[in-house]
C-alpha cells in the first residue's frame, strides 16, 4: 500500500510539470495568464513560471505589466486558511503514524492521513492568479 501511494506521488509530481497551459497569448504581446490555486505564493509561482516558459520558447525574458490575486471561496479567507492548516496537520500527523507506527498504530495513521489530504483538497481553489505580461528580448 505504501508503494502505492509513493507512486501516485511520484505521477502527480510529474504531472504537475506542465508548462505553460494557462497562459492566454495576445497579438499585441500583452499575454496573460491566470490560474486557480489553493495557495497564494504558490499560485503567483506558478503563474510567474508559466509566464517565463512562455517568453523562454522564443528567447525572451518576460516582463510582468501587472499581477492580481482574487480570494473567490465560500467562506472567508481567515477560515479558509485555518481548515487548510487543520487539514494539513492531520495529515502529516497520519502520515508519520503511519509510517512509523506498527500495528493499529499505522492503520490509524493511515486513516487520518487519508482524511486529512481528502479534507484539504475538498477545500478547494479559491485563489484565482493573473498576470498579465510581455516579452522582450
Amino acid at each position: 500500500m505504501k508503494n502505492i501511494l509513493l507512486a501516485l506521488g511520484v505521477i502527480s509530481i510529474l504531472g504537475a510539470c506542465a508548462h505553460h497551459d494557462d497562459v492566454r497569448p495576445s497579438s499585441d504581446n500583452q499575454h496573460y495568464v491566470i490560474v486557480k490555486a489553493s495557495d497564494r505564493g504558490e499560485g503567483i509561482q506558478e503563474a510567474l513560471n508559466q509566464a517565463t516558459h512562455f517568453c523562454k520558447q522564443d528567447k525572451q525574458s518576460m516582463y510582468v505589466i501587472n499581477e492580481s490575486v482574487k480570494y473567490q471561496g465560500e467562506q472567508d479567507e481567515q477560515t479558509f486558511l485555518n481548515d487548510q492548516s487543520t487539514a494539513q496537520i492531520i495529515s502529516n500527523a497520519g502520515t508519520w503514524l503511519w509510517v512509523l507506527g506498527d500495528g493499529y498504530v499505522d492503520d490509524a495513521g493511515a486513516i487520518a492521513s487519508l482524511a486529512g489530504a481528502s479534507a484539504e483538497h475538498s477545500l478547494g481553489k479559491p485563489y484565482l492568479i493573473n498576470v498579465s505580461f510581455r516579452c522582450a528580448n
